[in-house]
């Protein structure tokens, strides 16, 4: 079981890096126009078609500390997505295989303490978007990702109290649609 649990944890520390990784690496940059934020694409750089030297433009240059701080809620909330839904299938693989069960506190642990730092880090980029035409969608977001965060405590008590397990499975499900809703406004905020 130890073996069983190293290579799951392993597996899943992989994954939070390159997903952190592909988020970092990905040249887009946020712009305000007309007091919408819109995101652009700087990844790629079209060169002139001349042949001239002097016409095109350069490459993206990555700036890996400033990329790792700016718009750092898009990056964290990558988390508590990803422990979440992780911990819901271990849930659901966990009614034929109990073995699993240790995991799943962990994972949802995990989860809950990663949207502290989204709701962190979200409430200090919300502001760009005050005045603005998505002013309610950041609201509603904002509201939605209280809850999820809640709902996602409320999973963490109910994995780690005995009495209360039996119902970790529904909690469960609460999270996932949360997160999911939440994730469409957070997605509507940032890309419109």
């Amino acid at each position: 079981m130890i073996k069983l649990e190293a290579r799951f944890w392993l597996v899943s520390a992989f994954i939070i890096v390159m997903a952190l990784a592909g988020t970092v690496m990905r040249g887009t940059s946020n712009a305000q126009i007309n007091g919408d934020s819109v995101s652009i694409d700087t990844s790629r750089t079209e060169a002139a078609h001349s042949g001239d030297e002097s016409t095109q433009q350069p490459g993206y240059k990555l700036k890996i500390w400033r990329s790792l701080r700016s718009h750092l809620h898009n990056k964290l909330i990558h988390v508590p997505i990803g422990f979440t839904l992780s911990a819901f299938l271990i849930s659901v693989l966990a009614l034929k295989l109990k073995n699993l069960e240790p995991a799943i506190r962990w994972l949802v642990l995990c989860a809950a303490l990663g949207s502290l730092a989204a709701f962190l880090t979200g409430t200090s980029q919300a502001s760009a978007y005050d005045g603005s035409t998505r002013e309610w969608v950041v609201d509603v977001h904002r509201t939605l990702g209280i809850s999820t965060a809640i709902v996602l405590w409320i999973w963490t008590i109910t994995q780690w109290a005995p009495g209360l397990r039996r119902w970790s499975l529904a909690v469960g499900t609460v999270a996932v649609v949360l997160i999911t809703v939440t994730g469409f406004f957070g997605g509507v905020v940032a890309h419109g």
